[in-house]
């Protein structure tokens, strides 16, 4: 089947063709062979008329029609969709309804938001499902040696040596869902990119291209896109803990805690990189340092936050932008309460603007109070915007290396516990930041 493209392409060559025998001719009649050629033309050119006519309405229709979401179920021929996920291709899940990037390489990489779960994709093997192994498990493994089933081949698969031992895949997705339903980014809209590679590169849109309506056979308005090419890189991130032994042997809630001690702590590292770090050293480029980003000013020694004025003019600013809806705003506790605090003059609370009635405002000590404006050194700022245009990069291993000299004379245990990702703000002017909050 011929495609439209292919039709307009010689419907073209067709017209530029007729222009040309009656630019040969001038004011002279046209000669047997020009006239022969210009009638064929002519005939040539009413056929594909109906034809683009034709092909227009079915690929119109096609648009239109229904189509098979990618949702780990089999296609019409019988094929499951498969993404790549931890160094495996892994089947899609059921239900799985967010966007799948395809590389240059070919392979399938799904984009995680907030209501997707990491171990998702990670399959289990059925030896694992009846007996899964604890956080709290593998640590007494490594300290004491496996004294169960699951930790023996949780050894087995962890590759334990001088650097470390490396968390089991199931393990690992387990703690990074654990760590993403805790990071205000990724609750925000922030979508979650598991990096198969140390190095992931990005095509990134600084600005839209610019079409323009035209006449038949008139020229096309040139205009391109502005884009870069941003790189995910995988930053080293760690945090060391310390337990008793008799802690370690004993506590019934020990993965419980090691869980949302390391989710907790990870979570807080994370929104800090994505929205104030400063790309600098090993440190991510978070929102907040990002050139071409919108920014509201309260003045030179910034300002009190009174009313909506600013968070409106905020999002006027995108809305100029063309960028998507604003999915959050993020603000320390203290901007927070003044925010739920606004009154009018008779002390009466103002109500949300219907602009912002379903954007919620979420809360991380992640945010600074402590910015300089001017002669102020207690500013705040507040961001929002699209968060769907930030990606986080995650490397889905991690690794826990035991420390068992360091603190023996105390009789603790301790370990580190190594993570690695990257933070990428893919279109800068969909999100904004109001800077020099005083409280």
């Amino acid at each position: 089947m011929t495609r439209l493209v292919d039709l307009l392409a010689r419907r073209a060559a067709a017209t530029a063709e007729l222009r040309g025998i009656s630019d040969a001719a001038g004011d002279a009649d046209l000669n047997a062979e020009q006239r022969q050629r210009f009638d064929t033309l002519r005939t040539e050119l009413d056929t594909m008329e109906a034809a683009i006519s034709h092909r227009a309405e079915a690929d119109d229709r096609e648009r239109r029609a229904a189509g098979t979401p990618l949702g780990g179920g089999s296609a019409d021929d019988g094929r499951e969709v498969r993404v790549r996920v931890a160094g495996a291709d892994v089947r899609v899940p059921d239900g799985f309804d967010g966007e799948i990037l395809v590389t240059q390489a070919g392979d399938r990489v799904p984009l995680l938001e907030h209501r997707h779960r990491l171990t998702s994709f990670v399959e289990r093997r059925p030896e694992h499902r009846a007996s899964p192994l604890s956080l709290g498990g593998l640590i007494r493994g490594l300290a004491f040696g496996p004294r169960t089933e699951p930790e023996r081949r949780a050894m087995a698969e962890a590759a334990v040596g001088t650097g470390g031992a490396l968390v089991p895949q199931v393990l690992a997705a387990e703690v990074i869902d654990a760590m993403r339903a805790r990071s205000v980014m990724v609750r925000g809209g922030a979508r979650t990119f598991p990096m198969d590679a140390q190095t992931v590169r990005f095509a990134r849109l600084l600005s839209l291209p610019v079409g323009g309506w035209r006449a038949e056979n008139a020229p096309i308005v040139e205009s391109e896109p502005s884009l870069d090419a941003p790189t995910l890189t995988a930053h080293s991130w760690a945090v060391l803990t310390k337990i008793s032994r008799e802690l370690a042997e004993d506590a019934a809630n020990l993965d419980a805690t090691l869980r949302g001690a390391f989710a907790a702590s990870a979570a807080l590292a994370i929104d800090r990189a994505a929205l104030f770090g400063a790309g600098t050293g090993n440190e991510p480029l978070g929102i907040y340092n990002t050139p071409g980003i919108q920014t509201i000013t309260m003045g030179t020694n910034g300002g009190a936050l009174a009313a909506w004025n600013a968070i409106l003019d905020a999002v006027a600013s995108l809305e100029a932008a063309d960028a998507g809806d604003v999915t959050a705003m993020v603000a320390a506790p203290r901007t927070a309460r003044t925010v739920a605090g606004f009154a009018d003059t008779t002390g009466q609370p103002l109500a949300t603007p219907p602009r912002l009635a379903n954007v919620p405002l979420l809360t991380t000590t992640s945010v600074p109070t402590n910015l300089v404006a001017g002669t102020s050194s207690n500013t705040s700022p507040i961001i929002l915007g699209d968060f769907r245009e930030v990606i986080i990069g995650v490397r889905t291993q991690l690794t826990i290396t035991l420390l068992t000299e360091r603190y023996a004379d105390t009789g603790q245990l301790a370990f580190v516990t190594w993570w690695r990702g990257d933070v990428l703000v893919q279109r800068p002017a969909a999100l904004a930041r109001i800077t020099g909050i005083k409280p």
